[in-house]
């Protein structure tokens, strides 16, 4: 957990411009959202980052919003009416929950977590009967690009869509789980290692690889023509019971 911190602590500046995939992901997760829901009085956040998805949560409305994140501080953003915003920082699995939450929602976070499960569990706790349980991690074949590569994607815990299903405890109506894929092109491999510097994507399990190594695979990712990174999200949607 701390190597992720500090990987994202150092980029944080630059996450926003280089985040494509994560803002489509965000944007798709609101969208989820607001075909379930209008309006959410209490509202938790994990993983807020820059705020791709924090931004989407306003058009809720809430009363009372909780933003956690591990290194990241709050979005700087307007919030509609009375809204009261609370930062939560810290480990998500680590933190105490606010209870009788009519949503938690999270971008791109899960596959961060040592133990999706357990999170998952204490995450429906924390809702109220009816609350919605909405998030996005990335599944196992994320990154296909990096295994013929010979390299290792570097998140402790990716699941896909049935993976969530499957991690959710008892007492959770499904409404929404699916995959995706998002293909990003680079001119060059010098341009993806950019990207993942960028975003704060450490691709390379520890970022441990020498730099002769890395000097001989740009050249060898360059030439086989403008390389390619696949993002493959996975989404689930479920209402607590």
């Amino acid at each position: 957990m701390a190597r992720i911190a500090a990987g994202f602590s150092r980029h944080h500046h630059s996450y926003e411009s280089a985040a494509l995939a994560q803002a489509r992901i965000a944007g798709s997760l609101a969208e989820g959202i607001f075909s379930h829901i209008s309006t959410a009085r209490r509202v938790l956040e994990l993983g807020h980052g820059t705020g791709l998805l924090t931004r989407q949560l306003a058009r809720l409305c809430p009363e009372d919003i909780w933003l956690n994140d591990l290194v990241a501080p709050l979005p700087q953003l307007a919030w509609p009416g009375q809204g009261r915003v609370y930062p939560l920082p810290g480990d998500a699995a680590a933190c105490d929950f606010p209870r009788d939450l009519d949503l938690l929602a999270s971008a791109s976070m899960l596959q961060w977590i040592a133990d999706p499960r357990a999170l998952l569990a204490k995450a429906v706790q924390a809702l109220r009967p009816a609350g919605l349980l909405a998030l996005s991690g990335f599944g196992p074949d994320n990154f296909p690009e990096f295994s013929a590569w010979g390299l290792p994607r570097g998140a402790p815990s990716y699941l896909n869509a049935a993976g969530i299903y499957d991690a959710l405890p008892a007492g959770m109506e499904g409404l929404v789980f699916r995959d995706e894929a998002i293909t990003l092109q680079f001119e060059s491999a010098q341009d993806l290692f950019a990207h993942l510097r960028a975003s704060g994507v450490n691709g390379f399990a520890a970022g441990r690889v020498s730099p002769g190594r890395l000097r001989g695979l740009l050249r060898e990712i360059n030439a086989a023509g403008p390389p390619t990174l696949t993002y493959r999200p996975s989404y689930c949607i479920a209402r607590r019971s």
